[in-house]
């Protein structure tokens, strides 16, 4: 099953998760898709992920997929599977490719366009930068870790913060699946930058993660 944290915007965001929505029903038609809500406020990633995981009730690998992200059929596919024989965290990526504005447009009109065809941004490679998107992950170690730390607020730290924690519990690195994964263009919802009070918590809050190193010290973090 897929889980997907998302909050209508009216606009932009509303049209790439119709896309988005489409891609996976087309690809991938014996998988039921879970949207998780937050809170109201500030958009909170991580609850809508924990609530979408508690909808869809009794599952044995889940994947985590942003409203904004395709990946190919092969590559998901691969990713649930290496998830339920390793037990471990794994990513149905190795990099994301940002589409332009032109290109991502181009596919929400309708337009059977080769996504690996079209124009880009800019490509991230970077390890922190890659830990979301499209993620398999096993019920047992969900249950371990506990979901997603809803202590970060807002967009942010969250996946690395998962990352890492799954990375202790699983007791081993999380695999990635060669390939790219395809960001659909938009308006930031904000910049990040150091000053801002909301990315500082949850920046501080990482580095409490990145200190971590047995399953007992991240459940105190978890609890504290």
């Amino acid at each position: 099953m897929i889980l997907v944290p998302y909050r209508p915007d009216g606009g932009r965001r509303d049209q790439l998760w119709t896309f988005t929505h489409a891609w996976l029903e087309a690809r991938h038609p014996d998988y039921a898709i879970y949207v998780g809500a937050s809170p109201e406020g500030l958009f909170n990633r991580s609850a809508a992920i924990n609530a979408a995981a508690v909808e869809a009730g009794d599952w044995d690998v889940a994947v985590v997929c942003d409203s904004d992200t395709v990946v190919p059929a092969a590559q998901l596919e691969e990713a649930v599977a290496t998830a339920h024989r390793t037990g471990l965290l794994t990513s149905a990526l190795s990099k994301v490719v940002e589409l332009s504005r032109e290109s991502t447009d181009l596919l929400l009109s309708g337009v059977d366009a080769d996504v690996t065809r079209l124009k880009k941004d800019r490509t991230r490679t970077k390890d922190d930068m890659t830990q979301s998107s499209v993620l398999a992950v096993p019920r047992s170690l969900w249950d371990a870790v506990g979901g997603f730390d809803e202590e970060f607020c807002g967009w942010g730290c969250e996946d690395n913060a998962f990352w890492l924690a799954a990375t202790v519990f699983g007791g081993g690195d999380p695999i990635r699946v060669q390939g790219s994964a395809f960001h659909l263009w938009h308006e930031l919802a904000s910049k990040i930058k150091l000053f801002d009070p909301v990315f500082r918590s949850n920046f501080w809050r990482l580095r409490h993660y990145k200190k971590a190193e047995t399953p007992t010290q991240l459940a105190m973090l978890r609890n504290a």
